[in-house]
């Protein structure tokens, strides 16, 4: 049972009470440095961002066919100095979709872009109402922090990590995807910031039953 709003906040209170007389520094929300942070700050157009895209199923069947392709971001100017429009490249050849543009952004739309990919697959698998499932996962990464982290290259970082569907009312009818976790991982001095996003569930034995992912992979003038 969820405690009542009140006792939330006295713990929230108690927490940055204890984190201030500590000298300590409470780590950012979720919410913060996924959607408030202004990612693309350090961009100029004319700048390109690449990410690797990788979907594995094991089910083909019921989740669809497992493949490798990239996710292309162009930077190019807003309406204002702070913003940018963003044109997409969403997978190449075949698979190819529309995408953007968007416009007048500060943070990166990669992360639109993953979690929408991402809604419309499950709504598909489930036969669910997308509106369910996005709130499911609203939900879950307000109520989440940041722990710290640091990217391959050693640059420090943050990392949010939800299991949105891991208490679903309707987990039994998920067919082993209530064990979905989405982890999300940025770093400041990476351009885009953010350099990975993974959505992944496993089977009883470690096996990969779901995963879809996007990595940093560069950026290119």
């Amino acid at each position: 049972m969820r405690p009542p709003a009140s006792r939330l906040g006295a713990a929230a209170l108690a927490l940055a009470l204890s984190a201030a007389a500590s000298g300590a520094q409470l780590p950012p929300s979720a919410a913060d440095i996924l959607f408030e942070r202004p990612q693309l700050q350090a961009l100029k157009p004319g700048d390109s961002l690449d990410y690797s895209y990788s979907f594995k199923s094991a089910d083909q069947n019921l989740f669809g066919p497992s493949f490798d392709d990239r996710i292309g971001l162009r930077i190019e100017p807003g309406d204002a100095p702070d913003k940018k429009t963003v044109a997409v490249d969403m997978f190449s050849n075949e698979r190819r979709r529309a995408a953007g543009p968007f416009e007048d952004m500060t943070g990166n739309p990669l992360l639109t872009l993953m979690l929408e990919e991402n809604l419309q697959r499950l709504a598909r698998i489930f036969q669910a109402n997308p509106r369910y499932i996005k709130t499911a996962i609203r939900l879950a990464l307000r109520n989440a922090v940041a722990t710290p982290d640091q990217t391959a290259a050693g640059a420090p970082g943050w990392r949010v990590e939800v299991a949105p569907f891991r208490d679903d009312p309707n987990k039994a009818r998920m067919r082993g995807l209530d064990a979905l976790t989405y982890l999300f991982r940025v770093s400041p001095d990476a351009p885009g910031e953010i350099t990975e996003i993974d959505i992944s569930a496993h089977d009883a034995k470690g096996g990969v039953l779901f995963e879809e992912s996007a990595r940093y992979a560069g950026k290119a003038r």
